[in-house]
């Protein structure tokens, strides 16, 4: 059985995990500090994640010990299972069912659990949610099962798009609850974002990103209705809090988990 062993874990080198899987690998691990990748044959890997080490070792099934160590995460009134895990859902909470073997965000990173916690905090009853950055649909999909009235996921990576389609369709969510749509704020190619500003933006993406979007943030974004940040080092906190500030955001406020940050905040009234 071929290895790859790469040092870090799923969130210090969460911006390398889609290279892994684009590289050919049919599963990953993280175990001991390191990532684990499986392959059926050596690959010539790019320069991000050669840092690695090729092993044979022996075979085992390696699926089946995966299934054993992953465990369900519970944000907020969400629990994010894979599919062998539907019946470990805690009485009370809403299955978001994620197959982990894909790329794309499976739940399971503390930027999209603390995205998915804050959402939860809110009352998304009647109320428009627009995802930017949605990957596998994730934090879309969970503000639909948390009662909102409509929401709209969108990503300027096209291969994002069938695979956020398929995730709501295996979770029972309607097109009609969820839309999912290739582009970003600012380009004019999303029709949809025309119609009315929403009531709630949740946004993974990293900190230059947000303090390059902010200003379409406000743009898409009701008058007083809150904003949902995450991706954000907290080295760079200081970048998003400036753009915020810029673009007069009120009640900014900030929660950490190791090196991650989310932040929240509100469009100033008009």
């Amino acid at each position: 059985m071929l290895v790859y062993h790469l040092p870090g874990t799923f969130d210090t080198r969460e911006a390398h995990l889609d290279l892994l899987w684009e590289a050919g690998a049919t599963g990953l691990e993280e175990r001991a500090g390191l990532i684990r990748a499986y392959f059926d044959e050596k690959q010539d890997l790019p320069d991000d994640i050669r840092d690695g080490e090729w092993l044979e070792e022996t075979d085992q099934d390696w699926q089946a010990e995966f299934k054993r160590n992953l465990r369900p995460v519970q944000a907020g009134k969400i629990t994010i299972v894979a599919p062998w895990q539907r019946g470990e859902v805690p009485a009370g909470q809403r299955a978001l069912v994620i197959e982990p073997g894909m790329a794309f965000g499976t739940g399971h990173h503390a930027t999209t659990r603390m995205a998915v916690e804050a959402l939860s905090e809110l009352d998304l009853s009647r109320q428009r949610v627009l995802d930017v950055g949605t990957g596998s649909g994730v934090l879309a999909m969970a503000a639909a099962l948390l009662g909102a009235e409509w929401s709209l996921g969108v990503d300027i990576d096209p291969v994002t798009i069938p695979i956020a389609r398929e995730n709501a369709a295996n979770n029972g969510i309607t097109p009609e609850q969820v839309q999912f749509e290739e582009g970003t704020l600012g380009l004019g190619d999303l029709p949809m974002l025309e119609d009315q500003p929403f009531g709630v933006l949740v946004a993974n993406l990293y900190a230059e990103l947000h303090d390059l979007l902010v200003g379409e943030y406000a743009t898409h974004l009701q008058a007083g209705s809150p904003l949902i940040l995450t991706g954000i080092l907290t080295s760079k906190l200081a970048l998003v809090r400036a753009a915020l500030d810029r673009e007069g955001f009120t009640d900014v406020a900030v929660r950490e988990d190791g090196e991650w940050a989310l932040v929240t905040a509100r469009r100033g009234e008009d």
